[in-house]
């Protein structure tokens, strides 16, 4: 009973303490004073240094097409229906004289060297074990079936595919480590998939 009228007494008094018979004046606070937006201040850049570039001379101007024009079967042009600035053609000007560069003779590009086995593996041995990977991998192309592949799946199976004609490239060309890494790829991605 006690802790009843304890809790009322409480409750009362906090709510008595909410109300109040008037209203809360606002403070007056002085206003805030802006400070002048600073002046911008913009730096040019410095010219870029040209030392070692020499000018060259504007390229000739583009001639525009002259488009040919067929007549309508109902549209006839007589003499006196044509616009006498319309047919002629504007005189082309004269190609400007170009100034002969220097000719810079460019560095041929050099092929990177291709990956080869040493000379003295046995290449028939590295190409009958690489063709035996791609042998597998298309050993289990064929156990799915690609229309009943996701979206995800069918690209898998076309990186599959991918695969083993870079494999096949790469062993015309006698680069066998390579034909190696794609074809265990194509080994590897293709026992991911699904069978039928």
């Amino acid at each position: 009973m006690l802790t009843r009228i304890g809790s009322l007494l409480g409750a009362g008094l906090l709510a008595s303490a909410c109300l109040t018979t008037r209203a809360a004046t606002p403070i007056e606070r002085p206003a805030l004073e802006v400070p002048p937006v600073p002046p911008r201040v913009v730096e040019a850049a410095p010219a870029p240094d040209l030392g070692g570039l020499e000018p060259i001379a504007d390229l000739p101007p583009e001639r525009p097409a002259t488009p040919t024009a067929k007549p309508r079967p109902g549209n006839r042009d007589t003499a006196a229906n044509r616009d006498p600035q319309k047919t002629e053609k504007p005189p082309e000007p004269a190609p400007p004289a170009v100034e002969p560069a220097v000719a810079v003779s460019p560095q041929p590009a050099v092929p990177p060297p291709l990956i080869r086995t040493p000379a003295t593996a046995d290449a028939a041995a590295a190409e009958r074990q690489i063709r035996d990977t791609i042998n597998r991998a298309q050993g289990s192309l064929k156990k799915v079936n690609f229309q009943g592949l996701t979206k995800e799946l069918q690209k898998a199976y076309n990186d599959v595919k991918d695969f083993i004609e870079r494999a096949e490239a790469a062993i015309k060309a006698s680069n066998f480590e390579l034909a190696k890494g794609l074809a265990s790829n194509a080994e590897k991605l293709a026992s991911e998939l699904p069978g039928r």
